[in-house]
């Protein structure tokens, strides 16, 4: 009788695993899906021009040929794009994280009329596309006061247009950096900074001293998506942009899209090297990444 009320215990917990079975198959299917891209190009950019035009598929190399890395960090000028682009996004980051906190406090903490109007209406702006505003701030930019030749009232020069400062204005604040923020110190006790304005401390004083630093998990958050969207961004470099010594990174990938055919070693090797920085990031951020969004009520 002992062994056949086993049986049905037996059943059911290994009924039970069958979901959680399914979960880890479904959840590795994903991972060789979205690996199996990087593999590849990792792969091309170490073979020779041979095996990469072959009939058939070949995934390591018969030999390596690392002269894709060298000529690619030559024809593009890697140092100066690798300095434009880590300038442009540190600054984008930097900004991001400082701009998006202090506006997210305001919004949670601070009573002003038309608050929820003028946040609910800066939530709206998320719905609609760069594509549609690449005119309107390209306009800004093209008549900022006082830079590029211009006058106090925008004219006479060309603004932004070509500088590194131009590439930089979008990324300065974001909507969603606002959102995230303000979830995160909704959520935060406020005893807390009660009890620091109780002591004698200033609103000013409670934002540094007491919600920036613990604030790390959302911070780190919000740093790796503006690092990701500055870090990768093409499309409004190449509206802004024209000179070579100006470019990001992704601009410069361009260089091997040629009349004569795709230089598809050199590139491969060139898009290594331009995604082992983001890589790294993210390596070094996930656990904010993970923390960031539980504390911020970005659940599920």
């Amino acid at each position: 009788m002992k062994q056949q009320s086993s049986h049905p215990g037996t059943f059911s917990h290994w009924e039970a695993r069958i979901p959680l079975l399914l979960t880890y198959v479904i959840l590795i299917a994903g991972a060789f899906v979205m690996i199996m891209p990087f593999a590849w190009m990792v792969s091309t950019s170490i073979k020779p021009d041979r095996e990469i035009f072959g009939d058939s598929i070949q995934w390591l190399p018969s030999e390596l040929d690392m002269q894709n890395y060298t000529d690619a960090f030559e024809q593009t000028n890697m140092p100066r794009l690798f300095a434009n682009t880590v300038l442009v996004t540190a600054v984008a980051v930097a900004s991001q994280v400082l701009l998006g906190s202090m506006a997210g406090y305001v919004f949670a903490r601070l009573h002003f009329r038309g608050k929820m109007l003028l946040f609910f209406a800066l939530l709206t702006t998320m719905m609609v596309p760069f594509e549609v505003l690449i005119i309107p701030v390209f306009l800004l930019i093209r008549f900022f006061p006082l830079a590029g030749g211009n006058d106090l009232f925008g004219q006479g020069g060309t603004g932004l247009i070509n500088t590194l400062g131009g590439v930089m204005f979008p990324n300065f604040v974001s909507v969603f950096g606002v959102f995230l923020f303000r979830q995160f110190y909704l959520g935060f006790p406020k005893e807390i900074e009660e009890a620091a304005i109780v002591d004698g401390c200033s609103r000013v004083g409670v934002y540094w001293r007491i919600l920036i630093p613990n604030s790390k998990p959302v911070m780190g958050t919000m740093a790796l998506f503006a690092f990701l969207w500055s870090w990768n961004d093409f499309l409004w470099p190449l509206v802004v942009v024209k000179e070579d010594s100006l470019k990001t990174i992704q601009l410069g990938l361009s260089v091997f899209d040629q009349e004569q055919g795709t230089a598809w070693a050199e590139l491969m090797a060139a898009s290594v090297m331009a995604v082992v920085p983001v890589i790294l990031l993210y390596i070094f951020l996930q656990r904010f990444l993970v923390s960031g969004g539980l504390t911020s009520g970005l659940k599920g």
